[in-house]
């Protein structure tokens, strides 16, 4: 189990809602995501699929090193999300 007091850094996870897919396979991103990434009409995000939990995310492309680095940081904690 992830210790969250040993590192002292807050959980990189956040509930933000659920999306439906629509009959083109399209998704629509909730309105608090969008602000929190500060996404706008015509910004390239990158799906990224973890082939274990058969999931998709959605990086920012202009973000996506970064984050990486920062999942790093907190794999335990992603793995304790996944797993549950």
């Amino acid at each position: 189990m992830y210790n969250m007091s040993q590192t002292k850094k807050e959980c990189p996870i956040h509930l933000l809602g659920t999306v439906t897919i629509g009959p083109k396979g399209q998704v629509v991103i909730p309105v608090e995501a969008r602000e929190k990434m500060g996404l706008n009409p015509g910004d390239k995000l990158v799906a990224l699929y973890v082939t274990e939990k058969k999931s998709v995310a959605f990086v920012p492309e202009s973000q996506l090193e970064s984050i990486i680095e920062k999942m790093a940081t907190h794999i335990g904690v992603l793995k304790d999300v996944l797993n549950k």
